[in-house]
């Protein structure tokens, strides 16, 4: 029988080579992170430590993922690649259609199976409109067995649960996801420029649960922490969705300011061509009279 390969080959020399140019010794590098063991496994043996390890190191040495490990795209990861950029776009029809053809049986490893649940989590909360099932694949990611609470498909998961929660109207679970999720999300380095959907799509999800729960001032505040990101980058990954928030929780705030922010959302709905966005918010417009 084949043995599959890893997700990540992580290139050793490159790990020492990126240590000594930063000038820290095996321990240095280690410390508060992990044990000098496991540096010098990765040097010596090309051992790949948990993700969590992982972006720690590439932080403390200044480096980005792809400075140091070759990626092993064999099908289940490319499919769930491409999931996960159809959830990211809020594309959770097509989404729900691709993870179809991955059989969970065959996953390889914990990072894979982690990823599966959650995006499974997605469609079963967007696309099949069943919360109890999505609850269960938010909570097979966070099984603390084998999960890493300081891990992304934690924070993920975490955001997933307050959203079902939110959509069942069981307001004070759906607080406890959100708090667990800032809490955690201050523990992930998220500090390269390649992690900025990430974050972005975070402070979408944490600003909708808010406005699912009505809290309209708490939805704004996050709103503008995601614009304020996204204007810094000059991205425009999901800013036409935190616009059309802002609007309307602004409308449902009864300010005054919220006829301007629809307008400002449906200029770059049009940018985007987000065409669904676009006829949501006119609809929305000729409603409010």
């Amino acid at each position: 029988m084949q043995k599959s390969q890893p997700a990540l080959r992580i290139l050793g020399e490159k790990v020492r080579y990126y240590r000594k140019l930063k000038g820290l010794s095996q321990a240095e590098l280690a410390k508060g992170i992990c044990t000098q063991a496991t540096i010098s496994l990765i040097e010596k043996r090309n051992k790949v430590p948990s993700m969590n390890i992982l972006l720690r190191l590439i932080n403390r040495l200044g480096i980005s993922l792809e400075d140091i490990v070759i990626e092993n795209h064999n099908h289940i990861q490319r499919t769930l690649n491409e999931v996960d950029t159809l959830i990211r776009h809020g594309d959770y029809v097509e989404a729900g259609e691709k993870l179809k053809q991955v059989r969970q049986a065959r996953l390889n490893g914990e990072e894979e199976t982690k990823r599966y649940f959650y995006y499974q989590g997605m469609v079963e909360l967007f696309v099949n409109r069943d919360q109890d099932e999505a609850i269960y694949y938010f909570g097979r990611v966070l099984n603390p067995l084998t999960v890493n609470y300081r891990d992304l498909p934690a924070i993920m998961a975490t955001l997933g649960l307050g959203l079902a929660y939110a959509e069942k109207g069981t307001t004070e679970r759906a607080r406890v996801y959100i708090d667990e999720a800032l809490r955690l999300l201050k523990q992930i380095p998220l500090t390269e420029s390649r992690y900025l959907d990430i974050e972005l799509t975070i402070f979408w999800h944490i600003a909708r649960i808010y406005y699912e729960l009505g809290e309209y001032t708490g939805a704004l505040q996050h709103i503008q922490n995601g614009i304020a990101i996204a204007v810094k980058h000059d991205s425009l990954f999901l800013l036409d969705e935190l616009y059309a928030l802002r609007a309307r929780s602004l409308m449902k705030l009864g300010d005054a300011k919220a006829p301007e922010a629809y307008q400002i959302a449906l200029a770059l709905a049009r940018v985007t061509q987000s065409d669904q966005l676009v006829n949501a918010l006119q609809a929305e417009l000729v409603a409010a009279g």
